[in-house]
């Protein structure tokens, strides 16, 4: 796979797909961590004389932060210091011309991608590389650079359309999170996994993949929950919540990775309901856990400090309103001066939400679905397109 490395960037006309997929509050997109990695690989295009267009998705048709990329050119402008121009055009002349007019080192951003029905479409490359937008835009492209990790396990006309029809590279990002992903996922010896989240169907794949060559498993979040469950023990109103929420669905596999590993899993002693602290299997009949109990943070503190290497998935709890255990642990998993990996949906936001900075681990991952894939061993539908 090649990178931004391998090639002359200066007067050339790039098309770089990336992520500026945000969040929304009132209206607005809300910059993120996730924002400020996938500026580095504009900002290095740019600096090094490429006349980029960026394109980009924000939502999805039917949700309600599926918007115009309007507000995102103009944050982008603001970050770069320099005008950035949304080009509302995917196809003809407009689109051939908003591409001939970009001057070296300038940036441009087509409107989100998801207008076009195509884009939503999983379909292998070879079929995405005839659709119309693709076989009329890469005509005025000399390079394609897909840094946009985050979607890399979508197999949409954008991430895997181009690839046969242009010079293809990996942008900082990608390259950046292949290589962190890959080290803990395939070379670390014994490394010990601290899972938690909201969808313990999330992790069996990497568990699965992982379990034999781990030192330790530390289970929270519903994925502990889920486990307390399997080993009898009475957890308030969250045995019904889990079942309610259909969030016991892999409940068979993880049973059969208990039952298989059961020595390399670390289970919550004691979890946390709205009266405070209570001991696993004593939980009260109308009581609703939230997050890991104090005993539970600080042991699963102790075996991180004790740890060569960490992979953090999930949060511990309902860490909005219940922080305890997740700053606890992401703090243990910063004082530890081994290799450090935070991935997948919320864990990357924990680094600012407790005043950690991102040097103070190994990586962070700003990726949901498809960090959770890759470490599981799935092919990438856009990482197989750049090989």
């Amino acid at each position: 796979m090649r990178g931004l490395s391998d090639t002359e960037l200066e007067s050339k006309n790039v098309l770089l797909r990336t992520d500026l997929n945000l969040p929304i509050e009132d209206g607005e997109p809300q910059k993120t961590v996730r924002f400020e990695r996938y500026l580095e690989t504009i900002e290095e295009i740019s600096e090094k004389g490429g006349k980029t267009l960026i394109v980009a998705h924000q939502g999805r048709p039917s949700r309600s932060d599926f918007l115009s990329l309007e507000d995102h050119a103009k944050i982008l402008s603001d970050e770069l210091g320099k005008d950035v121009e949304l080009v509302k055009s995917f196809f003809g002349s407009e689109l051939g011309e908003a591409v001939a007019s970009i001057q070296e080192g300038d940036v441009k951003l087509l409107e989100n991608i998801r207008l076009l029905s195509e884009e939503l479409q999983n379909l292998p490359a070879e079929r995405h590389a005839n659709d119309y937008f693709v076989e009329n835009a890469e005509k005025y492209f000399d390079i394609y650079v897909n840094d946009a990790f985050s979607a890399a396990h979508r197999s949409h006309a954008s991430l895997v359309g181009f690839n046969s029809h242009l010079d293809d590279y990996a942008g900082l990002v990608m390259e950046r999170e292949l290589e962190s992903c890959r080290k803990i996922r395939d070379e670390l010896d014994s490394p010990t996994l601290v899972l938690g989240g909201e969808k313990p169907s999330d992790i069996i794949g990497m568990l699965e993949k992982m379990i034999d060559d781990v030192e330790k498993v530390l289970l929270g979040g519903v994925p502990g929950e889920l486990a307390l469950v399997i080993e009898g023990n009475s957890l308030g109103e969250k045995k019904q919540w889990l079942e309610q929420q259909g969030l016991d669905g892999s409940k068979d596999e993880l049973e059969a990775l208990l039952d298989e590993h059961g020595e390399k899993f670390v289970l919550p002693e004691d979890v946390r309901t709205a009266d405070g602290n209570q001991e696993v299997g004593e939980v009260p009949e109308d009581a609703m856990v939230w997050d890991i109990g104090e005993k539970t943070e600080e042991k699963f503190a102790e075996k991180i400090r004790e740890s060569d290497s960490v992979l953090m998935k999930g949060p511990m709890g309902a860490f909005e309103d219940h922080p305890s255990g997740t700053k606890t642990v992401v703090e243990a998993i910063a004082e530890n001066n081994g290799f450090t990996v935070l991935g997948g949906g919320h864990t990357s936001s924990l680094v600012q939400r407790f005043d950690h900075d991102l040097e103070e681990f190994s990586h962070v991952s700003i990726a949901g679905g498809a960090f959770v894939r890759f470490m599981s061993g799935e092919k990438l539908a856009a990482v197989e397109a750049l090989r």
